[in-house]
């Protein structure tokens, strides 16, 4: 049987090049290779995650929904319509602890590190705000919405989600009475003054009219997050706000402090420590650089992601997780050298990996007669040899990787 879910991708990644298309006619710098490329990164993290974490959320719906229900709901149209306004209404909650405790928006700040806006935000998402989620939404069963419903129901409201990420649409008031559209969604997104937590709603706008957190689109927005960041490395995207509070955990003189710490809101730090970020440095990349192999290497890979995903349900659990490693591997490189985080530059160093991969993938297919390792075997050899020969004709700096 079939990932569903990975059919839906390309008519994303569709939506995605139209949108581009259509900028870059326009001359609007919306788009960025570098910033679709740790977009996608961050994607393939979370959605390789929500494997994981969405089958443990089903188990825990169904086991919260037969031992804590206090009553199960009709199985009608009408469990389906109070689900999607009661799941909205947990988001909007979600949503908003997201932005005013630490531990929380240590998984949440993926989303909004970005200092562009568009489609491609939508898969940026840390696969540990997924992993939150699974507190909130275990209370639903309790009150006989079935595990199957609620499961749909997220599903559809992430789509809306997605769909919010554009700057296409401008300002329509009579909607934004009642829906989140795009525009209350840049606002969201925004790092303006005024635009700060506000906006949390998912679908509906009525939750940030009841609470006090509705703000319409009034000046520019500029996006991003106020900290001090490098949007270049997808795993630093992810754990960027965990290792600044843990250091701050670490460095606080009062053990009270270091208990309050992650659930206080973002900007609170111990009055005994200063706030540190990781340092992160910008290799100077030659003028001389070819980009084209890499974002080749890149388009490759994300192909082959694509079709794994979609296959994984038919795969052993080894198999999978393996081809995994070695596709995340190309991805996350990549992205890293575009956004100048590693330059392609120690290409010993780089093939010695690929070698490495290659050998692994080779003993599996061997130990285990998985003729799927053979793809990505191959493409770990072809990708070794196209590096070394490309090295030879440019003039790169040495690595400043910093993994």
């Amino acid at each position: 049987m079939l990932n569903i879910t990975a059919l839906f991708i390309p008519i994303l990644l569709i939506a995605i090049g139209i949108e581009w298309f259509v900028t870059r006619k326009k001359n609007e710098p919306t788009y960025t290779i570098g910033n679709t490329m740790q977009n996608m990164s961050i994607g393939a993290l979370d959605q390789i995650g929500s494997l994981f974490y969405f089958t443990a959320l089903y188990f825990i719906l169904d086991y919260s929904y037969q031992h804590f229900s206090l009553f199960h709901l009709s199985d009608s149209w009408i469990q389906w319509v109070l689900a999607f306004i009661v799941v909205d209404f947990l988001s909007y909650w979600y949503h908003r602890f997201s932005h005013r405790t630490h531990i929380l928006w240590a998984g949440h700040i993926t989303h909004h590190s970005s200092p562009h806006f568009n489609l491609s935000n939508g898969f940026r998402t840390s696969l540990f705000q997924g992993i939150n989620r699974i507190i909130f939404w275990a209370l639903l069963p309790i009150f006989g919405f079935s595990p199957w419903v609620l499961l749909v129901t997220l599903k559809v409201s992430g789509i809306y989600d997605f769909v919010q990420h554009t700057k296409w649409f401008p300002r329509i008031p009579w909607l934004e009475r009642i829906l989140i559209t795009p525009s209350l969604h840049r606002v969201h997104h925004g790092k303006n003054d005024i635009y700060i937590d506000k906006n949390y709603g998912s679908v509906f706008s009525i939750w940030d009219k009841l609470f006090g957190t509705f703000q319409e689109e009034t000046e520019p927005v500029e996006y991003g997050i106020k900290a001090e960041y490098r949007d270049s490395n997808p795993l630093i995207a992810v754990g960027f706000h965990y290792h600044y509070l843990w250091q701050h955990i670490q460095s606080a003189s009062r053990i009270i402090d270091k208990f309050k710490m992650p659930f206080m809101p973002p900007e609170w730090i111990p009055t005994t420590t200063k706030q540190t970020n990781p340092v992160q440095k910008k290799v100077n990349i030659n003028g001389n650089f070819n980009a084209q192999p890499i974002l080749f290497e890149f388009v490759i890979a994300v192909i082959a992601f694509i079709a794994l995903y979609g296959i994984t349900p038919m795969l052993p659990t080894w198999t999978s997780a393996i081809c995994y490693l070695i596709v995340l591997h190309y991805i996350i490189q990549n992205s890293r050298i575009i956004n100048q985080d590693i330059a392609p530059p120690n290409f010993k160093k780089i093939i010695i990996i690929n070698s490495m991969i290659a050998a692994v993938c080779f003993s599996c297919a061997v130990a285990w007669h998985q003729n799927i390792f053979w793809i990505p075997l191959f493409l770990s050899m072809y990708f070794s040899v196209k590096r070394l020969r490309s090295s030879e004709n440019q003039n790169r700096t040495e690595s400043a990787s910093f993994i």
